[in-house]
């Protein structure tokens, strides 16, 4: 876990991730149920990775009652139109503790999610056109954002595996994945600097959740 919560907030202020206590309660939120999620859920090996999201969306709704998380979240700022998996804003309360809908809230956090399941295929990194840190190096996921973070569906090798390969792939060694803990879940972190020309938009800090997923021989999927 990233830190002993407070009593006062439901926050967590320190963390190994150097984000504000808003980002570490969300990733503490994150890195419980993620670890949950992979016996939770029924797929097959080529189960494709949109069911997977969505049945990670239904998941993590059914534990949360802090973040609404809205699938390919459009960012309303307009400055891209690029989609990430999702985007997770903080849900607004009354001083009756009813939830009330704000129209000022804007995402603070892009998540963004991948399979990892054949070791020629790049699309974690870059691809023939764009991939999931890509677009984030590329300020089209995590637009302006100094955090955000990518999900990993682990379905071949180990998480080892997956370090040093995912590695090969990023030729800069100052933006290559640092283990945090390999557990029952993998947790990594990076730095990314912005290939865009506005050099005011700072690097953007990312953590990976590397979920090892289950496959069962289920009918009818």
């Amino acid at each position: 876990m990233y830190s002993d919560r407070k009593k006062e907030k439901p926050y967590l202020t320190e963390s190994n991730f150097s984000a504000d206590g808003k980002v570490i309660s969300l990733l503490n939120f994150l890195e419980i149920h993620f670890t949950e999620f992979p016996k939770r859920i029924k797929i097959k090996r080529n189960t494709d990775e949109r069911i997977i999201n969505q049945k990670l969306l239904r998941f993590l709704c059914s534990k949360n009652s802090l973040y609404q998380f809205i699938p390919e979240n459009q960012d309303e700022t307009g400055i891209e139109k690029s989609k990430p998996d999702f985007g997770v804003y903080e849900k607004e309360f009354d001083k009756n503790g009813i939830e009330v809908y704000d129209d000022s809230q804007i995402r603070f956090f892009d998540i963004e999610c991948k399979r990892l399941y054949n070791p020629l295929f790049k699309h974690y990194v870059k691809d023939k056109k764009t991939g999931g840190i890509q677009r984030f190096k590329e300020n089209k996921h995590g637009v302006n954002l100094p955090h955000s973070a990518m999900v990993g569906y682990v379905e071949v090798e180990n998480f080892s595996f997956w370090h040093s390969k995912v590695n090969s792939w990023i030729s800069d060694k100052d933006e290559h994945l640092q283990i945090l803990e390999i557990n029952k879940i993998a947790k990594l972190k990076s730095n990314h600097k912005r290939n865009i020309q506005n050099k005011s938009i700072k690097p953007i800090e990312l953590i990976h959740f590397w979920l090892k997923m289950n496959f069962q021989a289920i009918a009818n999927l």
